[in-house]
């Protein structure tokens, strides 16, 4: 396995992880939901900024792409003080529309490459939309909801990252 393929393995499932807690987290009576986004969009941040470190020979500016889209999410969920699901709404939207570009980016460089994971990028890029316009409608509960579909949103985008890593490996060693 290459390496840029483990570092993307370790970043998908510290996401999953991240999901994880996040929809765990209503059971332990944790239901500030501004609270939770700083958390997740910080932990984003940090988490794809660390992959382009890690990763900057393989050319790949999705990770620094997706760091500025946390960052901006971020930096939307310090600055509103009423932090209704309306917001927190357009913010999730914001973002996934920003991460939607840096997938389609990468998607577009695998179709010039002539290289057939483009296919399973675009699928990624449809899955990732189609959950993220899900979880956009979906905020109009409690808060307690609120970080469930957050939480439920966040999981299922690691296990979407971790589709790539793992079908490079299983078509090298096919």
């Amino acid at each position: 396995m290459k390496y840029k393929q483990k570092i993307d393995i370790i970043i998908a499932l510290l996401l999953i992880l991240l999901g994880s807690i996040i929809l765990i987290s209503p059971l332990f009576n944790v239901s500030n939901i501004r609270t939770i986004s700083i958390i997740v969009f910080a932990a984003y941040t940090i988490l794809n900024v660390l992959h382009y470190i890690l990763t900057y020979k393989s050319k790949d500016i999705e990770g620094i792409i997706s760091g500025l889209a946390s960052l901006i999410a971020l930096i939307a969920s310090i600055f509103y003080k009423e932090f209704t699901p309306r917001i927190l709404a357009m913010i999730l939207m914001t973002w996934v529309i920003v991460m939607s570009i840096a997938k389609l980016n990468k998607a577009d460089y695998y179709h010039d490459r002539r290289d057939r994971m483009w296919k399973v990028r675009i699928f990624i890029l449809a899955l990732f939309i189609l959950t993220g316009i899900l979880a956009s409608v979906n905020l109009a509960y409690t808060s307690r909801v609120q970080i469930i579909v957050v939480g439920f949103f966040m999981l299922v985008h690691g296990i979407l990252e971790l589709f790539d890593p793992i079908t490079k490996y299983l078509i090298a060693h096919s």
